[in-house]
């Protein structure tokens, strides 16, 4: 059965080309003109006659066209689902590099930020300790002072009291003195 196809198509392509000899050829360009229903009622001929192996390999690089597009596509949506994923890693590690970086920022500037506090708060004691230390040189002289009045007063005092005892004592002795 396949024999006879071909050999109908065989036939077939014989009047299709003594259509085109038995076409008119233009003197000028060299195109053949041909009855066009003719050769398009031979080419559908030919397809009908064609074996099913020849139409099933057309179904065939048809659908591995398909397949293949398909596959292209597919790639390209996988290629493109990578890239993403890459591109979010790379931003994922330039934010993880960010963090780090900010993070030794902060430490060093809490580091520093200690070192100036722990430097004022030595100072501001050393200050205090300066402050502390002239108010009680400043006491201690007022004291000292103090004291060195109160002495003098005291001697003064003491002076008084001596000079009017011993008045006493003469005052006494005269007395008796005179009662003698």
């Amino acid at each position: 059965m396949e024999n006879a196809r071909c050999g109908e198509i065989s036939v077939l392509l014989d009047q299709l080309e003594d259509l085109i000899e038995d076409g008119k050829t233009n003197f000028l360009s060299g195109k053949v003109a041909i009855d066009k229903e003719l050769m398009l009622d031979i080419i559908r001929d030919i397809r009908l006659k064609l074996p099913t192996e020849v139409q099933q390999s057309v179904w065939i690089i048809e659908e591995r066209n398909k397949i293949i597009d398909e596959a292209q596509k597919e790639a390209y949506v996988i290629r493109e689902e990578a890239r993403e994923e890459m591109q979010m890693m790379i931003e994922k590690d330039q934010i993880t590099q960010y963090a780090k970086e900010r993070a030794e920022y902060i430490l060093l500037t809490a580091k520093e930020d200690a070192k100036q506090m722990h430097m004022g708060a030595v100072e501001y004691a050393q200050d205090t300790c300066k402050d502390v230390e002239q108010r009680l040189k400043f006491t201690l002289e007022s004291i000292h002072q103090e004291v060195q009045v109160f002495e003098s007063y005291i001697t003064d005092l003491l002076r008084e009291v001596y000079d009017n005892r011993q008045e006493l004592k003469e005052m006494s002795a005269q007395i008796e003195q005179q009662e003698d």
